[in-house]
């Protein structure tokens, strides 16, 4: 079986739900009710093949190529199985995720993980805004720049940096620490083939927050 392949047609100027493009949504379909599928589940709304060669026919790995930032709610609720991103993504990367993971070798617009509650996102370039809002449980990777607000609302769960971005105020500054469990947990990332893997040490600086949120979640950031 090969990945299911979405391949983006045309650089768009407007923004494009893809919310129904995951392992759950596509799990039994043939490649012809996928490509005939309508993107927003109503009768006059645009279908997948309106802007997507698609192929393959394993939907348990979606692959998702000459991506753009117009491409919006990537793993919105996804439930299991990898969705890959062999290029940049918009806003609301893994919102709502249940489980599965997701890796973007690219840049991501804003609200990363929005209310995640479970799986593994790992982004190889830079996120937007407000990574891992409300964020419920689960992990995120960003190993580029990361911008304003990481952590908003979270309540628990991980977020993996490797710069320090501007916090807001209810996330707190925990000191700099060596935790053991980091090598296991970078060891797990492995089999993605992320620059994650290029990380050898254990050493970061642990934020806890949101703090207007009960404060179980952290964040931490890699140090050289």
């Amino acid at each position: 079986m090969t990945a299911l392949t979405f391949t983006l047609k045309t650089a768009l100027n407007f923004k494009l739900n893809c919310a129904r493009l995951t392992p759950n949504n596509l799990a039994g379909l043939s490649l012809t009710q996928i490509k005939n599928l309508s993107l927003l589940n109503s009768k006059n709304s645009a279908k997948v093949a309106d802007f997507f060669d698609v192929s393959g026919n394993n939907a348990e790995h979606i692959i998702f190529k000459n991506s753009n930032t117009q491409l919006n709610y990537l793993g919105h609720k996804m439930l299991h199985g990898q969705i890959t991103i062999e290029g940049d993504c918009g806003d609301f990367l893994g919102a709502n995720m249940h489980g599965g993971n997701i890796i973007c070798h690219g840049n991501v617009n804003d609200r990363v993980g929005d209310q995640m509650r479970r799986g593994l996102i790992l982004i190889n370039g830079d996120a937007g805004d407000y990574c891992g809002s409300r964020m419920i449980a689960g992990t995120i990777g960003a190993y580029g720049k990361v911008g304003k607000y990481a952590g908003f609302g979270m309540k628990r769960g991980t977020i993996l940096l490797t710069q320090i971005p501007t916090l807001h105020a209810t996330i707190q500054d925990c000191g700099v620490h060596t935790l053991p469990f980091l090598a296991l947990l970078l060891s797990a990332f492995k089999p993605f083939l992320t620059k994650f893997n290029v990380i050898t040490t254990n050493r970061v600086r642990r934020y806890a927050g949101d703090l207007a949120s009960n404060g179980n979640g952290e964040i931490l950031v890699i140090l050289p």
